[in-house]
């Protein structure tokens, strides 16, 4: 039985690229020179359209290309290359991340949307080799942009298990630079000019790896769901639900000048007029949502002085919160369960937003508690600007 497993034992580069292939040539050959030896069974790297472009016009141009040279390299210097590095153009190699709508391929990963697509494909394309026991996964964050590196070092928190690597790669000046051929890996006899036109042997470069320690969670959280959450923010904010509370909580201001919650004095929780007061209201007075009704409307009804704020006026304009003197008792109460079914609607729309912020994500229940309970956040960490503190 140890012999089998011996012999289905993988080891498979994992690579964000941007529009510098080296990083994949540079960290093969850095493995290759460990004190053991590792040569990858086989290579994929995510990138975009333009990333595959430079890929193939670097490391599959030519004959020999210059992949074909450094597996020649590494194997006149004994290195375990026999049936290993299998890696080139083909799609089961170079995968490209698809944009927001699934419709195409990106050229570039330069927006808040973009990197969410990102983050579900990396995670998807990952899982696909650390749910496999047999395979050891070198995740190199060393290529593309900081934002790529730092979702797949995140990826890998939530994914790598004890056989798994995180890696960078970093080459000594001036092969770290514009060079005429590009840098690839220390080639005999090869030559590379400087934009000064300074020429400098490919020998004397020196490739250093760096295995970055990272956090593996997944023994942590993954018996809490029944099946994989489908993708990265929906894993994040499981794991999130799961997490102890935060031993500094954070600290929220009601800006009632301009209507917002902020999160630590940056984040802002986008909440509508009616929703901030609401909940602003809520968090003041520690109090239950039998009698934040009132509260709203005695708000709401409020003769807005010259310069109010725009939320004021948004909130006077609103149809929620609606309560008409001189009612029978009977409609009376029936407007009174109306008006506790409306905050109740409006405090869940409002928890659904704080929802989506890491950080409040673990304290939600004490910000906005559910079933009608008291919302129990230390006062002194709520902080109002723009009125008097009520309540």
């Amino acid at each position: 039985m140890q012999t089998q497993k011996a012999k289905n034992k993988e080891t498979v580069l994992f690579a964000v690229l941007g529009m510098s292939p080296a990083v994949v040539t540079e960290t093969v050959w850095a493995l290759a020179h460990e004190d053991r030896p590792v040569v990858p069974n086989r290579v994929v790297a995510l990138t975009t359209v333009p990333g595959r472009e430079a890929l193939e016009r670097e490391l599959f141009e030519g004959a020999p290309c210059a992949w074909d040279r450094m597996t020649a390299t590494l194997e006149k210097k004994g290195k375990p290359v026999a049936g290993r590095l299998k890696f080139g153009p083909a799609a089961d190699h170079v995968r490209l991340f698809p944009d927001p709508a699934g419709r195409r391929n990106l050229t570039d990963i330069d927006g808040t949307a973009e990197n969410s697509a990102a983050a579900d494909f990396m995670l998807h394309e990952l899982r696909a080799f650390t749910e496999n026991p047999g395979v050891s996964v070198c995740a190199s964050i060393a290529g593309g942009r900081k934002t790529m590196s730092a979702l797949l070092m995140s990826c890998m928190c939530l994914l790598g298990r004890r056989q798994d690597r995180v890696l960078h790669v970093l080459v000594n000046p001036p092969f770290d630079g514009r060079l005429s051929p590009t840098f690839l890996f220390p080639e005999r006899g090869r030559k590379h000019v400087e934009p000064s036109g300074r020429a400098v042997s490919s020998s004397k470069a020196r490739i250093m790896l760096v295995d970055v320690p990272f956090v593996r969670m997944r023994g942590w959280y993954e018996d809490t769901f029944k099946s994989a959450p489908p993708g990265y923010a929906e894993l994040v904010r499981g794991i999130q639900k799961q997490a102890p509370e935060p031993a500094v909580l954070p600290q929220l201001t009601l800006d009632c000048e301009t209507g917002r919650l902020l999160v630590d004095g940056i984040t802002d929780a986008r909440l509508s007029a009616t929703e901030f007061a609401a909940v602003s209201l809520y968090l003041e007075g520690q109090t239950e949502p039998e009698t934040l009704f009132e509260r709203v409307v005695s708000m709401k009804r409020d003769r807005l002085a010259p310069g109010a704020p725009e939320w004021r006026h948004q909130l006077q304009a609103s149809s929620r919160f609606v309560k008409r003197a001189d009612l029978p008792p009977d409609k009376a109460q029936a407007e009174l369960e109306q008006g506790k079914a409306d905050v109740s609607k409006v405090l869940a729309s409002a928890r659904k937003k704080l929802a989506r912020l890491p950080e409040l994500l673990p304290v939600l229940d004490r910000l906005l508690p559910r079933r009608g309970a008291k919302p129990n956040y230390p006062a002194a960490k709520i902080a109002v600007a723009g009125r008097t503190r009520t309540g």
